[in-house]
């Protein structure tokens, strides 16, 4: 197997990872929106502070091995659990200074993340293409 046809099949399983964690972002905030209107303001707040913890001790378990096995890929999801755990510690804040409800909010962050994930399994497609044009100028 040649060394391009290596990089396309790692490039298309990573736009694949970043679809699935598009997808349970999503469905994460979903679930988010629904509950929000169910549940009692004090048991959504301990439901927030669960949820950013453990999106932040993931994080920070990504960071060490990222930065202990020298694998850039990992500490960057590290960054993005990291991004979603402050996203997630600030809708108990934000939508207030605002002036948006706990809703709209939540709405706005799916679009951010959404916006970023497509961004970036964009560019790693053109990388794609890159590889298609450096093997065919060969």
């Amino acid at each position: 197997m040649k060394i391009k046809d290596i990089l396309k099949k790692n490039i298309v399983k990573d736009i694949l990872f970043n679809i699935i964690n598009l997808i349970l972002v999503v469905v994460y905030f979903i679930i988010f929106n629904t509950q929000a209107n169910i549940l009692d303001s004090s048991v959504l707040t301990n439901f927030i502070d669960i949820s950013s913890m453990i999106f932040l001790v993931v994080s920070i378990v990504m960071f060490e091995i990222g930065y202990r096995k020298d694998k850039a890929k990992i500490f960057i999801y590290g960054i993005e659990f990291l991004a979603l755990a402050i996203f997630t510690l600030l809708i108990k804040h934000m939508p207030k200074v605002l002036g948006y409800t706990m809703k709209e909010y939540t709405e706005i962050g799916i679009y951010a993340f959404i916006a970023y994930y497509i961004l970036k399994s964009g560019i790693q497609y053109d990388s794609i293409n890159d590889i298609q044009w450096l093997s065919a100028s060969e």
